[in-house]
């Protein structure tokens, strides 16, 4: 199995005319794109919405086409979503 962890970033806190700012990645949609894996870990920035997630997948290939739609939908939900490495902080990522 290999693992993958992704983070969820918001985009739109301050930016546009909506007042609703997305948080992280709602977990009903993360149960939909999951596919032929499964998720070891939640972490979660308020009650069912994601802030990070540590997945397994059976083949590389599975986690090149999850890696894809879960960046595609937080796109289209205004969340960033980033692939990390279980010790990656805020600034870690700010700096890069």
């Amino acid at each position: 199995m290999i693992t993958i962890v992704f983070e969820f970033l918001d985009t739109t806190r301050g930016q546009g005319a909506s007042s609703a700012a997305a948080l992280g990645l709602p977990d009903c949609w993360m149960d939909a794109l999951i596919g032929d894996g499964y998720i070891e870990q939640r972490d979660y920035i308020a009650p069912g919405i994601l802030r990070r997630i540590v997945a397994r997948f059976p083949t590389q290939h599975h986690l090149d086409q999850f890696a894809s739609s879960v960046r595609q939908v937080s796109k289209l939900l205004g969340t960033y979503a980033f692939r990390a490495s279980n010790g990656i902080s805020m600034a870690d990522f700010l700096r890069n």
